[in-house]
């Protein structure tokens, strides 16, 4: 397993003939490094919604059942990227959880 960063086992790879990680090939080289870009980008994109919760003081028209859900999903695929190792899923999926919890927490403010 090159620097613990893929998800399958070394001895996975062998026996199914699995490809390599980092992929020599440059396009799924350069796709791996990429996704450790998505991964800080993600959360990005939930900003302005918690922004705009805090600086209108009103969770109008947003469900809290649904950033419940979100939240509970988040923590699922922590786990599975600290099981396997994996930064690009646990970092992303970190940083978009403490957003959505805090969206949570607005929406409980602000009901």
């Amino acid at each position: 397993m090159s620097n613990g960063l893929h998800h399958l086992h070394t001895r996975k790879r062998l026996y199914k003939n699995l490809e390599r990680y980092p992929h020599p090939g440059g396009f799924k080289r350069v796709l791996d490094r990429i996704m450790y870009g998505v991964a800080i980008a993600t959360p990005l994109v939930l900003l302005p919604q918690v922004l705009q919760v805090f600086a209108d003081k009103t969770a109008a028209g947003l469900s809290l059942q649904t950033w419940v859900l979100l939240t509970c999903i988040n923590v699922l695929w922590i786990l599975y990227g600290l099981a396997h190792r994996e930064p690009p899923i646990y970092l992303g999926n970190f940083l978009v959880g403490i957003l959505n919890f805090t969206v949570v927490y607005g929406i409980l403010l602000y009901r």
